[in-house]
Formats: structure tokens, C-alpha cells, sequence
């Protein structure tokens, strides 16, 4: 855990700021020091005493039996405060590159360290929050608190309570494209929080944020919500060519590191969001907040709890923003909507007829504001269910029916493995990134694996391709899952990019 330090401002920045205060206050003084001295004359003329200048305070504590005015939340936090967990996690974070298995198979030294010492490690201490909310035991937090940037999941997270109740905790699954994780722990009793639509927040409204600030304890801060429907760019994997699904809710209410993965919670006590980001110059609160709204969080982690993996909806669409000269030139009554520049071919928007040019302003009633609320809303629709679409063409409103697609995502496996393991279907632009020659036809690609996953300790690397599992080919994440056997040797057939060849090895899962 990074230590915090409390800097003062230097001598000469305080001197002259309190010679400033100095300056001023003397000038202020002085009118109130001419009154004085005439008041004083007054009276010596009149041969009174000088009279005494009395403050009210008032005694009496606020009124707390005034219906119409809020003077505490502090009966709304003690309900959900006791459903927000602090999260630790320990990381041993490896050199990738300083050990490997496969090395000695092509003519290189056994074990030989390219950049790193030879089984060199560090351990990574981690702190952030969470909330439960199953009475299961299952707690929403963020991905990047029981992972780094690296994939290197964390070896050991456990989990306390508001009570002081400690848990190790299982992780079920995580999404990076929305920095969403679940976790597990076994307990009886355990504090739920209730949960709100984050939809039916409006700007202006009172929001807290709960959670554990660079370890000095549960804490609450407060603010409102600034704006709705944000982007940063945070979430985005410059190195896989994904783009993070965003639509944060913006406050002003402190979030400091630890606060990560903790709830963002209503005048009600009810959780419409997770802590997940600051922008800020200088790694400090500045009152620029970031949570990801429940309406997106809690469907990631039904999905992760259900289903093991994160299932999004597809149109198949390439968007741009409207102007105000695209706007007047295709007719448009606003520059709302997101104006379609590409149809994928045999694509569920293709085989809807909707046609480059087309200018998307809803979906089921929804309002697109922009290409990114396209990319949101769509993500959140279930393959296979019927969409309403709203668009303009050639100035005139017209709707079509979509037959929602599935989004090939990159699916995230980690109880299994005993560590996060990202895999994809081999595609094109994975063959191109790992140089995977045609001959490979299919299999899984490996796009990312924690160090502590039984495949990295067995020498797997991203790039890595595995074409069989227990004899059986393999196509997609879903297939080589179904052929794994738990508690059992499984014998995997990779392809080597670097190496150019085929290998096998087995794992113990």
C-alpha cells in the first residue's frame, strides 16, 4: 500500500500568505477602530460607562423533529454501511519473460531470464471496497481492485466487514470492458445493501460514497451528481484494440484511492453505482468522480454469477458524431442521434436494412444522444431479443425491427485456473498481432493470463494458441470449457507463434 504523506506549503508561500491575511485584516480593522474611538468619545462626553458587545449562541442542538428539513443522513447510512466490505488483496506479481518451459524444447537454455531475473517476483499489497449484494455472499466491486492492468490477479483477497468479520473471498468472474468483478465469501448473516436503478438519476441529486480511503477506515463523503453519461477513455485496451463500455455517473462527492469498487449510494441508502475513477492533476480528490451506474453493473455481474461470462448485444455498425452541417444536410431535427458511417457485412443491422447514412436516434424507446449511448445500449440487449430502432433517412423518421446479435467478447476465466486468463476465438487481427500463420485453421487464443494461473506456471504466454483440449478440438472459449475436467490432469495441444510449432503440455485444474 502506497504511504500517504500530508505536505505543508514552504515558509515563503505561508509568510505571504499571512502577511496578505495580515494586510487585510488591519484594513478592515480600521474603520472599526475610528467607530470605537468615536463611540468612546460619545460617552466620555456623556459620561457613561462604554458599553458591552454581547454574540447570541444559541444553546439547543439542530431541530431534529422538523420534517420539512434534512439535518442528517446518519439513520439512511447506518443502513447500508454495514453491506460495505473492505477489499485486501495480495498480488505476486512475476516476470513473465523469466521463465520459460518451452524454451529448451527449440534449442534455447533451460530457464534462461530475458529481462528479468530468473523466478523473479514481487508481492503487491492492494486495498479497495466493496458491497454485498446477496444475501450469498456475492459483492460487487472493481475489477482493477483484485487486478492490475497486467491481469496479474490477485493470489489472496480477503474481504472484512463492517463488523470486523474477516473472509477469504473467491473471485467469480470480471469484465474489462466495464471494470465490474464479483467475489464470494461463505458467511451466515450478512448485510445486504439494497439496490436502485441508476436510470432514474437526475443531475443535481445527493449522492455518498462509501468505502475505505487509503486505509483509514469506513468513510462517507458526500456530493451531488455533477453530469450522467460520462466518457473518459479510462476503460479503453490500446493493446487488444477494445474500447471500455462507459457511462459514468460524474460527482463531486470524494473518491480517493481505496474508495475503488465501493458504492455509490442515494439519499435513500440505496447503491446506484461503483466508485471507479478521479480525474485529477496531481492523483488527489479535486471533485471530478467517476462511478459506473448500476444499470450497467448489475447486469455484468448477473451475467458473471449466471453464465460465467459477460454476454452483450450486437448491431454491427460503425457510427460518427452529427453536427451541425451534417445535420442541416441530412435533415435531422437536432444534432442527437448517431449517424451511421459502415454497415457490417451480414450483419443484424444489414439484414434490418439499415443502410450508411441512416441516422440512429432511439432504440426500444431509448434516446441515442450520441454514438457512444449507441454502443451502450445496444451492449445491454440479450442476442436474440427483437429491437426497436428509430432512425432518419432522407429527412423522414422511420423505425425498423433488429434482431439482436452476439458480440464476440474476449471471455475471462479465473476460478477455474486459479488465476484470470483471458481467451478469444482466433480471428484475423489475432492472427496478424501474434503472427499465426493460416495453417493454424482454429482454436482459442490466449490474449492475456495472470501470473498465477496454472497455464503461466506452466509457461503459457499471450499469443499462445490452444487447438485441442483432452484430444478434442476447439473453437471458442465456451467449447474448451466444455471439455476441461475439474480436478483432473487435462492435456492441451498449443501452437507456439514464436516457436512456429506445436506442443503439448498438461495441467491440473
Amino acid at each position: 500500500m502506497k504511504k500517504t504523506h500530508l505536505l505543508l506549503a514552504g515558509a515563503a508561500a505561508f509568510a505571504a500568505l499571512f502577511g496578505a491575511i495580515g494586510a487585510t485584516a488591519t484594513s478592515l480593522a480600521a474603520p472599526a477602530k475610528q467607530n470605537a474611538a468615536a463611540a468612546s468619545a460619545k460617552n466620555a462626553a456623556g459620561g457613561g460607562e462604554k458599553p458591552q458587545v454581547a454574540f447570541k449562541v444559541e444553546g439547543a442542538g439542530v431541530n431534529r423533529a422538523d420534517k420539512g428539513r434534512v439535518t442528517s443522513y446518519a439513520d439512511m447510512l447506518a443502513r447500508v454501511t454495514p453491506a460495505v466490505v473492505t477489499i485486501y488483496n495480495q498480488q505476486i506479481v512475476r516476470d513473465r519473460a523469466a521463465f520459460d518451459p518451452f524454451e529448451h524444447l527449440f534449442g534455447g537454455p533451460f530457464g534462461r531470464s530475458r529481462g528479468g531475473a530468473p523466478g523473479g517476483q514481487r508481492t503487491v499489497q492492494g486495498l479497495g471496497s466493496g458491497t454485498i449484494i446477496h444475501a450469498d455472499g456475492y459483492i460487487l466491486t472493481n475489477r482493477h481492485v483484485v487486478s492490475d492492468a497486467d491481469a496479474s490477479v490477485a493470489k489472496k483477497i480477503t474481504v472484512e466487514l463492517a463488523d470486523k468479520r474477516t473472509f477469504t473471498a473467491t473471485v467469480i468472474g470480471s469484465d474489462p470492458r466495464t471494470d465490474i468483478a464479483v467475489l464470494k465469501i461463505e458467511g451466515r448473516n450478512l448485510p445486504v445493501a439494497r439496490i436502485a436503478d441508476s436510470g432514474a438519476l437526475r443531475v443535481g441529486d445527493i449522492v455518498f460514497a462509501v468505502g475505505n480511503p487509503l486505509g483509514v477506515g469506513m468513510t462517507v463523503t458526500s456530493g451531488i451528481v455533477s453530469a450522467l453519461g460520462r466518457q473518459t477513455g479510462i476503460l479503453n485496451n490500446r493493446r487488444e484494440g477494445v474500447a471500455g463500455l462507459e457511462n459514468f455517473i460524474q460527482t463531486d462527492a470524494a473518491i480517493n484511492p481505496g474508495n475503488s469498487g465501493g458504492p455509490l449510494v442515494d439519499c435513500e441508502g440505496r447503491v446506484v453505482g461503483v466508485n471507479q475513477s478521479i480525474s485529477s492533476p496531481n492523483g488527489g480528490n479535486i471533485g471530478i468522480g467517476f462511478a459506473v451506474p448500476t444499470s450497467l453493473a448489475i447486469s455484468v455481474a448477473g451475467d458473471l454469477v449466471n453464465d460465467g461470462k459477460v454476454t452483450r448485444g450486437y448491431f454491427g455498425v460503425a457510427t460518427q458524431e452529427v453536427d451541425e452541417k451534417l445535420s442541416k444536410d441530412l435533415g435531422l431535427p437536432s444534432l442527437k442521434g448517431a449517424l451511421v458511417s459502415e454497415v457490417v457485412e451480414k450483419s443484424p443491422a444489414e439484414k434490418a436494412g439499415i443502410q450508411p447514412g441512416d441516422t440512429i436516434v432511439a432504440v426500444n424507446g431509448e434516446t441515442v444522444e450520441r454514438p457512444a449511448s449507441l454502443t451502450f445500449i445496444v451492449a445491454r440487449l440479450k442476442p436474440g431479443a427483437k429491437a426497436r430502432v428509430d432512425l432518419y433517412r432522407d429527412g423522414k423518421r422511420k423505425t425498423v425491427t433488429v434482431t439482436v446479435g452476439s458480440r464476440q467478447e474476449t471471455a475471462t476465466f479465473e476460478t477455474l485456473f486459479g488465476g484470470a486468463v483471458e481467451f478469444a476465438e482466433l480471428n484475423d487481427t489475432l492472427r496478424e498481432r501474434h503472427g499465426i500463420p493460416r495453417a493454424v485453421r482454429t482454436g482459442v487464443v490466449i490474449t492475456d493470463l495472470s501470473a498465477n494461473s496454472v497455464l503461466a506456471e506452466a509457461g503459457v504466454q499471450p499469443g499462445f494458441v490452444i487447438v485441442a483440449a483432452n484430444g478434442r478440438p476447439v473453437s471458442t472459449p465456451d467449447a474448451l470449457l466444455e471439455v476441461l475436467r475439474k480436478g483432473q490432469l487435462n492435456r492441451l495441444r498449443l501452437y507456439i507463434p514464436r516457436f512456429r510449432a506445436f506442443r503439448f503440455i498438461t495441467i491440473e485444474l
